[in-house]
């Protein structure tokens, strides 16, 4: 049955042999005639059956077939189309159960399946003009770059869309990363940092390079290629202009080993995807072998508490951006306001959230409505009820993204310090000549009612004027 051909695979090469379509005695490595594989043969090699007694298939065959069988039983993965769910794999896996009843453990083991393939998200047609066929895709954007769209394509049971524009730009983006990486790693000795002090940002790229090592390897674990690829391709770029860009607008030299651990981290981690990119990559780096034989990256344990500060870092300049695009013309000075301490209100409404939040389980499906009853015990004002329930539910959302952290009291770590040491590169990315910070708590009276209340620890405001 056409649903157990995967245990027919196991012994095949003894059978068939190659080139041996219509199943030729003659071409048979074992000599075996086709008119012996009886039931009780099948039963001897399948199903730990009783020695076939009549058989001319020599003993020693059989049990080599027996034992490919068993080494390489059962089927830990079939690849398959959405279409055959219903049938196909659903029918292997009655099959499987029917005929190893009572050997579960050679039942398959998972099915990973996959939509159709969109080209730039409509369905192939050769009227439409966006009829790929492998050998010209490869032809026209590389192996790499058609290995790169198709991993991109997605990893759902949803249609899978190959972007041609992906292809175009993963050519840009190698070519790119190419020479980026040749010539920092070639530049001469004084143009990077040997020293072994690391500032800030030296550690903010190596501990996010911890992280995207480890999420890349569980995404391509679990065959979420296209996830894999966000990790171990795009979120590497961001984190490395990151860190170029800090550096440059510091005025201070790129780290030789972090930018060293970053690009050999790199080459291996998008080696599934474009092998033939990170080998070449391999022998530019001076590494010995091929890429496709080096361990995976080593990743240390993350440093949740570097991450957070990272991410108020770069959120914060995010934030300045957007409220620096709404700055009235004529201003003359510029502050960034921070706070180390929330209202008491918010206080009561993170002390309250606390007590709601199960350490397995989080929060529970009811928590919007034990929200609206607590606070309408505890809180007189209407005005403030609303306000409530806004930053409740807000802080919901963070306790969901980044865990219980978000809920702290007092930021475990030291905001001006970050901004403070980042003072150069702020100015350059906002076109700021000078602003000062304005801690909330020290200066109330200076800063406007309207200005202190969109600060919170870990929200700083860019106040200009």
């Amino acid at each position: 049955d056409s649903t157990i051909y995967m245990a027919y695979y196991t012994i095949a090469h003894h059978l068939q042999g190659e080139n041996n379509l219509n199943g030729e005695m003659s071409k048979s490595p074992e000599s075996i005639d086709p008119k012996e594989l009886t039931t009780a043969v099948f039963d001897y090699i399948y199903r730990n059956g009783p020695l076939p007694e009549d058989t001319k298939i020599a003993t020693e065959s059989l049990n080599k077939m027996r034992d490919e069988f068993r080494y390489w039983y059962p089927m830990n993965l079939r690849v398959s189309a959405k279409d055959l769910i219903p049938n196909h794999l659903t029918m292997a896996l009655f099959n499987h159960a029917a005929i190893w009843e009572d050997e579960p453990e050679l039942w398959p083991k998972g099915y990973y399946c996959n939509g159709h393939v969109l080209v730039d998200a409509q369905k192939m047609s050769k009227s439409k003009g966006n009829f790929l066929m492998m050998n010209d895709t490869v032809d026209k954007f590389s192996a790499d770059a058609t290995r790169f769209a198709c991993a991109d394509a997605g990893d759902s049971l949803d249609d899978a869309n190959f972007s041609r524009e992906t292809a175009d730009s993963a050519i840009v983006s190698l070519v790119n990363e190419d020479t980026w990486i040749t010539e920092t790693m070639n530049a001469a000795t004084d143009e990077l940092r040997t020293d072994g002090e690391m500032n800030f940002m030296d550690k903010v790229l190596v501990n996010e390079i911890n992280r995207l090592i480890t999420a890349c390897g569980n995404s391509f674990a679990t065959m979420q290629f296209r996830e894999g690829l966000q990790h171990g391709w795009f979120e590497m770029m961001l984190a490395r202009n990151d860190y170029r860009s800090w550096c440059r607008d510091s005025g201070i030299k790129l780290h030789k080993d972090v930018v060293q651990k970053w690009a050999e981290s790199l080459v291996v981690m998008i080696c599934p995807i474009c092998p033939h990119w990170s080998e070449n990559m391999w022998k530019k780096l001076k590494k010995e072998g091929l890429a496709v034989h080096a361990p995976w990256p080593v990743a240390g344990e993350e440093d949740k508490l570097l991450s957070r500060q990272a991410k108020f870092l770069s959120d914060s300049l995010k934030r300045f951006r957007a409220q620096a695009g709404k700055a009235k013309k004529g201003w003359k000075s510029a502050s960034i306001v921070i706070s180390d301490s929330y209202p008491q209100w918010k206080v009561d409404v993170l002390n309250w959230m606390h007590e709601q939040n199960d350490e397995s389980a989080g929060f529970s499906a009811t928590f919007m409505k034990d929200l609206k009853g607590w606070a309408g015990k505890n809180v007189s004002d209407k005005k403030m009820i609303k306000f409530t329930m806004q930053f409740a539910s807000f802080m919901k959302k963070e306790v969901d993204e980044v865990g219980k952290v978000a809920m702290d009291i007092q930021l475990p770590f030291d905001q001006n310090a970050i901004l403070d040491g980042s003072i150069a590169y702020i100015k350059s990315q906002l076109n700021l000549e000078e602003f000062d910070i304005i801690k909330l708590d020290d200066t109330s009276d200076v800063v406007p009612e309207r200005i202190a209340e969109q600060v919170t620890p870990g929200k700083a405001f860019l106040w200009m004027r």
